[in-house]
């Protein structure tokens, strides 16, 4: 079995587990986008994410997975998840960071990507889909 399956079914199992685990003191929201076609060097393309209102207004970030797929043809984009004002660099398309724990998963969330250069390309960078889990944990369970 490939890498992404198996990637696909651990997120499954946390998401499964966590509700046991932390009861009624948090969880995890699975959020799946569209990204875009990049044809434009030096712009920045931002998808911004749905709100998550499945979980408590008084919950906060513990931890964030991502895993994103776009074609491989051309420039590789630089790419940021960003909470608010807040960014982090993802420097590979799939993997989990707690660099923005402690942010209000009330938080509108954003990914970022911005290929290199200048100019247009002949072909386009083929955006597919991204998925994000967001880890929270309520103030006082």
């Amino acid at each position: 079995m490939n890498k992404k399956f198996w990637w696909h079914w651990s997120m499954m199992l946390t998401m499964l587990v966590s509700p046991i685990v932390w009861a009624d003191a948090g969880g995890a929201v699975p959020i799946q986008v569209n990204l875009p076609d990049m044809a434009q060097k030096g712009w920045e393309y931002r998808v911004a994410l749905p709100p998550i209102d499945s979980a408590p207004i008084d919950a906060l970030i513990t931890e964030l997975s991502w895993d994103y797929d776009i074609s491989s043809n051309g420039p590789v984009p630089g790419v940021w998840l960003c909470a608010s004002r807040r960014c982090m660099t993802l420097d590979m398309a799939r993997g989990s960071t707690d660099a923005l724990a402690g942010v209000p998963v009330s938080t509108p969330l954003m990914l970022r990507f911005v290929l290199p250069g200048e100019g247009m390309l002949q072909r386009p960078v083929r955006g597919g889909q991204a998925q994000v889990f967001v880890h929270y944990r309520r103030l006082d369970p």
